[in-house]
């Protein structure tokens, strides 16, 4: 078996959830991912993070799960680490760490920490990592975590991705017997704080085992519509993040119909009912238009790389936020041989705020570097090779 499942519980609010995308199964494969998501990146890198700093707990370990003892260096991924992934994951490895503490599980089979979970039950070939589970046998209560480092809102209730994963979980304990679930509380414990939601950074969805058995068979009959010849696909929420949403008929009818139907001429006076059903129809439209946006910004980004030329289009170089290139140390000598404080507990602030400080700006320049990031691609009608090489004059 892969690294990679082609039916993972990563996506299976896709393919799994009721009314999903079966065909995503299909279209991913014939379409992956052709840039590096930043995002995903960034987030990879915080989760490192969050996992040691959840093995320190399990062993006692009081050294090495500083922020100091993080920022700044790389992560396995390449990411340079920062204050904001280390903040993030302390708040989701104490979270874990506190419930380890009061269910006395340390270790056994009954702690997970990115372990892999095959979720047979499902299908064959769908598996993945978890981030935690937690399993407290004395009280029936199972526990597990889905930490986000982005911004896009996660819920808890239903988490399909969990759903799938307790599928696994259910298995590797012996609790999927059909009685033994009938004793377990499931608690899926979302944690996201970089989010703004209004149950705040922990969320948490609480039901029994036993009420889950028909999301494991919705799930289950899912996977094998994906993997058979009647997959469908669907247009949704889910359109924005599939890599095959700009190659989708399904996709691009759903966007060209909802922007048809709002740009059609409507009466100047609507009933409250009507301008609630136009405003809806609106956000409807202009979402699954930015979904069918980025996909084809992503097509042609490939492409261009490829050679093949896109009129009005072209890629650049993005780049990062500027940081320091030097050891904390020496910013902060620098810093005082200038007169200036660029101290803050466990490091130091940013170049940015350095200049803003006072700091010359070339000695900060000399100092400091913006890391590069994946291509970006942007409109391009010709200026920029103007302003290069200077119009030709006759």
């Amino acid at each position: 078996m892969g690294n990679h499942s082609i039916i993972p519980p990563s996506s299976a609010k896709i393919w799994g959830a009721p009314g999903g995308c079966t065909g995503w199964v299909v279209m991913s494969q014939m379409y992956p991912e052709t840039e590096p998501n930043e995002e995903a990146i960034e987030g990879e890198a915080s989760h490192e993070i969050g996992e040691k700093l959840i093995r320190y707990n399990a062993v006692g370990k009081i050294s090495g799960n500083k922020a100091s003892d993080f920022t700044g260096k790389t992560a396995e991924n390449g990411v340079i680490f920062t204050d904001e992934m280390f903040e993030a994951a302390e708040i989701y490895a104490n979270d874990v760490a506190d419930v380890m503490r009061s269910a006395g599980v340390f270790g056994g089979p009954c702690l997970g920490i990115e372990q892999r979970i095959e979720a047979k039950k499902i299908h064959d070939l769908s598996f993945g990592t978890t981030d935690a589970f937690i399993f407290d046998r004395t009280t029936g209560h199972l526990y597990i975590w889905d930490y986000k480092f982005g911004y896009e809102i996660v819920e808890a209730f239903e988490n399909w991705q969990a759903i799938n994963y307790l599928a696994g979980i259910f298995e590797l304990l012996g609790l999927d017997n059909g009685i033994a679930d009938q004793h377990i509380t499931v608690h899926i414990r979302i944690v996201q704080p970089r989010a703004h939601h209004r149950d705040g950074v922990i969320r948490e969805w609480v039901t029994t085992g036993s009420d889950l058995r028909a999301h494991f068979n919705t799930l289950e009959m899912n996977a094998a519509e994906a993997l058979g010849p009647n997959a469908k696909c669907r247009s949704g929420s889910h359109c924005r993040h599939c890599t095959a949403r700009a190659n989708c008929e399904a996709a691009l009818t759903a966007g060209m119909r909802l922007y048809e139907v709002v740009t059609k001429p409507v009466p100047l006076e609507l009933s409250p009912l009507a301008a609630g059903v136009q405003l809806s129809m609106i956000k409807r439209a202009r979402k699954q238009l930015e979904y069918l946006e980025s996909g084809f910004e992503e097509q042609i980004k490939g492409k261009i790389r490829k050679g093949i030329t896109f009129p009005n289009w072209s890629v650049e170089q993005g780049m990062g936020r500027e940081r320091w290139a030097k050891p904390v140390a020496e910013v902060i000598a620098l810093g005082s041989l200038y007169g200036k404080d660029l101290k803050k507990p466990d490091d130091v602030i940013t170049p940015n705020q350095a200049r803003k400080k006072g700091m010359d700006a070339d000695v900060i320049k000399s100092y400091s570097e913006k890391p590069k990031t994946g291509m970006i691609l942007v409109e391009d009608n010709g200026d920029k090779a103007k302003r290069l090489f200077g119009e030709n004059k006759s």
